[in-house]
């Protein structure tokens, strides 16, 4: 409020300290800046209104975790070419309310298919980390190339449209996996 108090008697051409008007040919009295003191006082009085805070807090909602309700199942559409899952679980995530419910990560997908023995983790020649087909991965509709790319070649792992309708089908197992109970 001190602040505001100081801010208020410049924009008015009047020296905070001493209490007497600034001469008219003061740097203080320009358009200019008399403008920015009445903004500042205005931005002030927010502050002060909000009880010290520049802003209100925003409110946050929490967003829900991601389903799959029966009216998004409704609307998947499966491609007939094998495609990454990045690229099936991002039409699973433009299925949903953005404002209310969180995305559906790729890892949750692929972690299940591993922790289910679809996928196999594998180390490959830069340290990273990779997910490749086992066989009964390759028995759902899993599969791996290798694509040439414009500095190396590099194995992608692909989703046919059984592998993308199994997902689809185990989504509930994959969204809430079953504990296993402690010993």
């Amino acid at each position: 409020m001190h602040a505001k108090d100081y801010i208020d008697k410049l924009a008015q051409g009047i020296d905070p300290i001493s209490g007497r008007e600034v001469p008219e040919d003061s740097v203080i009295n320009q358009a200019r800046l008399v403008r920015c003191f009445f903004y500042v006082s205005g931005v002030l009085q927010q502050v002060i209104d909000n009880g010290g805070v520049n802003s209100p807090k925003p409110r946050t909602t929490k967003k829900l975790p991601f389903e799959l309700t029966d009216g998004m199942r409704d609307q998947v559409l499966y491609s007939a070419e094998p495609v990454y899952i990045s690229f099936f679980v991002e039409q699973l995530n433009n299925l949903r309310d953005k404002s209310t419910v969180k995305k559906l990560s790729t890892a949750t997908v692929t972690n299940w298919l591993v922790e289910k023995g679809f996928l196999y983790l594998e180390t490959d020649a830069f340290g990273k980390v990779r997910k490749y087909p086992t066989e009964a991965g390759k028995s759902i509709g899993i599969s791996q190339e290798v694509r040439s790319g414009e500095y190396n070649d590099r194995i992608v792992v692909l989703y046919n449209e059984d592998a993308q309708r199994f997902i689809i089908d185990h989504m509930e197992d994959i969204l809430h996996p079953i504990e296993p109970e402690l010993a």
